[in-house]
């Protein structure tokens, strides 16, 4: 299994209980956090963490992976999280929910904000 951990206060025991024997967990975000981790049960389950940064990687990089990415989605193996869609003329009120979400840790978004016009 893979654990993709995008908050920026992650729940690491939540994380490490859903994560199968030899899953791997990938961190990009964060950067100044300090949870708590839960080492037992991580190293118990023999899984492996990495981290990730997008500017980390070369463009050339980056576009394989983009292609790949979009392989995955158009064969379903791959799905997008959409909490919500909402209209462009809507786009201050979507900039205060993904703030209050990621900033106040609201917690009211579990997924992507799309916009359309």
């Amino acid at each position: 299994s893979v654990w993709w951990e995008t908050l920026r206060e992650p729940d690491f025991d939540l994380a490490v209980s859903a994560m199968a024997p030899r899953g791997c967990m990938i961190l990009m975000a964060g950067r100044e956090a300090r949870p708590n981790f839960p080492v037992g049960p991580f190293y118990v389950k023999q899984c492996r963490l990495h981290g990730f940064v997008m500017f980390g990687a070369s463009a050339s990089a980056q576009s394989k992976c983009a292609e790949d990415i979009n392989q995955w989605m158009q064969e379903g193996k791959l799905k997008a999280r959409i909490d919500r869609i909402l209209p462009l003329s809507e786009t201050a009120e979507a900039h205060r929910l993904q703030a209050d979400n990621t900033v106040k840790g609201t917690g009211v978004l579990s997924g992507k904000i799309v916009l359309k016009p």
